[in-house]
């Protein structure tokens, strides 16, 4: 089975402000728009956890608003990240917290790829799937994207990782089983940080520019 994760507990200090809830195409936000994409993929059959921390209220209410079902059953669950002043790594581990003994797989991306589409995130996972390797970084034309996905039995090595990035330490550590898959889409990589890249996807109907 696999588990989705969402890590959006950052603070967002290059855009300014909270950046997981700007306004992002038509009755969306840049957060919304990344769990629609993974919902639509359909390749989540157990959670899709979303890990939060600055502004953790905000984003609790605009989850609870519009995901009231998806909550209530517990397709989604919001996990709260009170350590995320200390790096992604942080909420890499308590998003890993209490899974599902039947979770084999686990799908980490980040809550500013809104560009990642449904059909991006069902072909990375079935590729992860026909090739089976312990960890899938994707790549486009050799830089490192998202998702990431690994297997669940690496967990107790993430556990034992230290600093405040994600599971780049992971990668180092063992790249013997690293498969690096590449791909034909630029879209893993495009990551909305600051206030003019933003301004420019806004004013340019939200359509995705290499």
């Amino acid at each position: 089975m696999l588990t989705a994760v969402i890590l959006a507990a950052g603070q967002a200090e290059r855009m300014g402000e909270l950046k997981q809830l700007l306004t992002w195409e038509e009755n969306n936000t840049i957060l919304g728009r990344v769990i629609d994409n993974l919902l639509a993929a359909d390749i989540i059959d157990d959670q899709l956890r979303i890990i939060v921390g600055a502004e953790k209220e905000k984003i609790h209410g605009y989850l609870n608003n519009k995901y009231k079902s998806e909550l209530n059953s517990d397709k989604i669950i919001i996990i709260d990240n009170s350590l995320y002043e200390d790096g992604l790594l942080t909420s890499v581990k308590i998003s890993l917290e209490d899974l599902s003994l039947d979770t084999e797989h686990i799908l980490f991306t980040l809550a500013d790829k809104p560009f990642i589409g449904a059909q991006i995130y069902k072909e990375i996972y079935n590729e992860f799937l026909n090739k089976n390797p312990d960890i899938l970084l994707p790549k486009y034309k050799g830089a490192k994207g998202h998702p990431v996905i690994i297997k669940s039995y690496l967990i107790s090595n993430i556990f034992e990782l230290e600093g405040r990035g994600g599971l780049k330490n992971l990668f180092q550590q063992m790249p013997e089983k690293v498969y690096n898959y590449s791909c034909s889409y630029p879209e893993i990589l495009k990551d909305i940080d600051y206030k003019k890249d933003y301004l420019f996807y806004l004013n340019n109907d939200f359509k995705f520019k290499p």
